[in-house]
């Protein structure tokens, strides 16, 4: 059994380790080093969204083309259909803009810190405006999240039914293919305001590079 000290000085070791990850930014270069990283990541998840939106609106062409050519295939999981491809390049997109994002928010409760402390030496209203651009990314991307989840769900089902519809020479088939595109264009619409966020927030991290020089 671990004795109570031992366990006593982990418990420490943790809350240490934690609030080192909190700790406010308090020096110019530390910041520079921040603001840095949060631009890369910026243009990152910038790409991310571009080739999500343009490897899904690829993927809606495919049908019903593509099921005419495969009439008995799930070209969503035929991994040698332009249709799996794309939807995989928009998945893997996905996934980075997700990964991006953790690394952002981290950053970002740094950067809320770093404002309440008011550091005398800092640019303290850069840092708030970024730090609350910042936040609204992060409300977009919560938004993204649940539009991506319908799309996707609906589109599994359609991709589903397509190989029984297509050769039924069913309207059914036309009228999923009708409302996974409302879906997408709910997704393309939501991507659309996370851009222009996206890039306020670039703009203000510039600014703040800019001010710490």
């Amino acid at each position: 059994m671990m004795k109570p000290k031992r366990i006593a000085l982990l418990l420490i070791l943790g809350l240490a380790l934690l609030s080192g990850c909190r700790q406010p930014i308090n020096n110019k270069t530390e910041l520079k080093t921040n603001t840095t990283e949060i631009i890369t990541l910026l243009k990152s998840q910038r790409t991310q969204l571009e080739s999500i939106n343009t490897a899904y609106e690829k993927l809606q062409q495919q049908l019903p083309q593509a099921q005419k050519k495969s009439p008995n295939t799930n070209l969503l999981t035929d991994k040698n259909s332009r249709v799996y491809q794309l939807n995989q390049t928009a998945t893997t997109s996905y996934q980075t803009s997700q990964d991006n994002l953790k690394k952002l928010a981290s950053i970002n409760t740094r950067l809320k810190d770093t404002a309440a402390q008011k550091v005398s030496n800092l640019p303290n209203s850069a840092i708030l405006k970024l730090n609350q651009s910042l936040h609204i990314i992060q409300l977009d991307h919560e938004s993204l999240e649940k539009f991506m989840e319908a799309y996707q769900k609906d589109q599994t089902e359609l991709f589903k039914s397509a190989p029984d519809l297509i050769n039924d020479d069913s309207d059914e088939l036309n009228v999923l293919i009708s409302q996974s595109n409302q879906y997408l264009g709910a997704v393309s619409q939501e991507l659309e305001i996370y851009q222009v966020n996206l890039n306020s927030s670039l703009s203000r991290a510039e600014e703040l590079l800019t001010a710490v020089k």
